[in-house]
Order: C-alpha cells, then sequence, then structure tokens
C-alpha cells in the first residue's frame, strides 16, 4: 500500500505549498521544523559609533545575545473515511477531492496562526483606524467600526521609517473589508496606475502601495485584537465575539521568521467495520517575531465607531 501514501503525499504537497502565500515573506526556519523548540538567537545592542575619538584604547563592550525561542505546532486534520480503495486506485477523483480538502484547511490554519506568531502586542506597535464609520465585519462582531484610510497607512509608513528599515521587503495583510474601505473612499489614488501595475497573482501578491506588498484574507481568518485599552491578540481558534476589531499585519521580512514542515499522510487501509480506508495528514509550523522590542511589525487595529 505504500504507492498509495506515496500518491497522496505528492498530491497533498501539490495543493498545500501556492496557497498564503505571504507567509513565505519571512526569514525561513524550515529546516529546524522536526525539534519541538526553534532557539533563533536575538543580537543584543548595536556598537556605539563615535565621531573623531580621542580615547584610545577604546573601551571594550560585549554585546549579549539572547535566545529566542519558539514552539513548534502540530496542525492535524480530522480522519477520513475512503470508501473502496481499489476504485480509488484507478479513479482519482474522490481521492484528489478528499486530499485537497485536508490540503487547504491545514495550510489555511497554518496561515492564520503564522499571522498570530507574528501580530504584535506592545502598545507603541499599534495604530488605529482614523476614517468614518461602517459596520464591524468579523464574525459576532456588532456596532460600527472607522474604516481604514490612507492616511493610516502612511502613519505605519513613517513608523517603519524611524526603525530604519528598508523599503524593500515591507508587506501588510488586509482583510478584504479594509481592502475594500481603501478602493471605495480613496478612488483616486486606488485606482491609479502606479497602484494597479504592480501585481503579480502567482505569487499571492495582489497589489503595492507606498512601498507595502498587500495580501488580503476574508472575513474569517482575518488577525482580530480586543477592544481593551491595550488591544491584545486574540487567538485564530477563540470564537469571534461582539467587540471584536479586526486589524491589518504589517511586517518586515527580515523582522519575523517561520518554520513550516512537509505533510505527513497517515492511513489505516481496508478496515472491516468501515468497508474503506481511513486517511488523516499531519503538519507542523511555527512562528515568531525576530526581535524582543518587536521591531518590524505593525497592527491597524479597527477603532470603534459612533
Amino acid at each position: 500500500m505504500a504507492i498509495q501514501k506515496e500518491i497522496w503525499i505528492a498530491d497533498i504537497v501539490e495543493k498545500l505549498l501556492p496557497e498564503n502565500s505571504f507567509v513565505n515573506q519571512s526569514i525561513d526556519d524550515s529546516p529546524f521544523v522536526t525539534n519541538r523548540t526553534v532557539h533563533r538567537p536575538n543580537a543584543g545592542a548595536l556598537p556605539e559609533v563615535q565621531r573623531n575619538r580621542t580615547v584610545f584604547p577604546a573601551a571594550l563592550v560585549k554585546r549579549t545575545d539572547t535566545d529566542g525561542p519558539y514552539i513548534i505546532d502540530e496542525f492535524t486534520s480530522t480522519p477520513s473515511l475512503i470508501q473502496d480503495i481499489e476504485e480509488t486506485e484507478v479513479n482519482y477523483g474522490k481521492r484528489q477531492s478528499v486530499t485537497a480538502s485536508h490540503a487547504k484547511e491545514i495550510d489555511k490554519q497554518i496561515a492564520n496562526w503564522m499571522a498570530r506568531y507574528w501580530a504584535p502586542t506592545l502598545a507603541p506597535n499599534f495604530i488605529r483606524t482614523s476614517g468614518g464609520n461602517r459596520a464591524a465585519n468579523t464574525l459576532n462582531a456588532t456596532g460600527n467600526r472607522k474604516i481604514f484610510t490612507l492616511a493610516d497607512l502612511h502613519k505605519a509608513r513613517t513608523v517603519l521609517d524611524d526603525m530604519d528599515l528598508s523599503e524593500d521587503g515591507r508587506n501588510i495583510l488586509l482583510p478584504a473589508h479594509m481592502l475594500n474601505d481603501l478602493i471605495e473612499n480613496e478612488k483616486d489614488i486606488i485606482m491609479s496606475k502606479d497602484f494597479r501595475g504592480d501585481a503579480d497573482i502567482r505569487k499571492g501578491r495582489v497589489m503595492k502601495l507606498m512601498g507595502f506588498n498587500i495580501y488580503t484574507r476574508g472575513r474569517k481568518n482575518v488577525l482580530r485584537y480586543s477592544n481593551a485599552g491595550t488591544p491584545v491578540v486574540i487567538d485564530p481558534s477563540t470564537t469571534g465575539a461582539a467587540t471584536d476589531n479586526a486589524a491589518a499585519l504589517i511586517w518586515h521580512k527580515d523582522c519575523v521568521a517561520r518554520a513550516k514542515g512537509a505533510v505527513k499522510v497517515f492511513e489505516d487501509v481496508d478496515k472491516p467495520e468501515y468497508y474503506g480506508s481511513v486517511f488523516s495528514a499531519l503538519a507542523r509550523a511555527g512562528g515568531q517575531k525576530t526581535f524582543q522590542d518587536q521591531t518590524g511589525v505593525m497592527a491597524i487595529i479597527e477603532a470603534v465607531g459612533a
């Protein structure tokens, strides 16, 4: 039955890798994904530079690096029953349908959690939306939220500039409705040739604005924060609440890390009580912000509207 497993693995990998490509805009720690914990050193303070130094020899300063470990999580799909295995070997329609659904859901959940791993938690890294009012869009959220504006994005750009981060490698993951905020309320700029001219659908980069590569996700899979005075990021597995606020994640590719492993397929062939075979899949993944002060990551969080 090894041939069947090899076929399933190949089919899942083919469908898994191209999806949710914003995850690839990061430092790749995937070679270490087989470990339970990835140890990534955080560099200490930058060296001091003096102009026209007058004291020699210069005093020695030892840089102290700290360990920045992060945990690798396992993402497993609920087993599916595939009946009539002999027919499946000849007709791949059902197998492809089952493996596609497993691959799609695993990949989606890994991407959701990767955004959560990277999400900032410090108040200086937060910006609140500042536009007019519209209805809340996340699941179960109620009331109005202020719309996302180009002024909000410009403010985030200024913060990254002050962090001395290069323009190359800046990204923003936008909830689809926040991108619609821009399209509906900033038509003259959004529909300009400069904005629409930089797109690569194959790689998942749909647009670019103010130096940011723009990625989008639907309302069921967006980054969320609480409405506390200092917003608290919400786990993707947490049911939506009335007070949830959607957030756009901003990051520089050199300021976040990912570890994603290959998919492992599990099979229990010819189960007599099921008159078929049972199939499931597993993938390991994790990620983190690479700087303790959260340099290079920001969140533009919806503000509650009137």
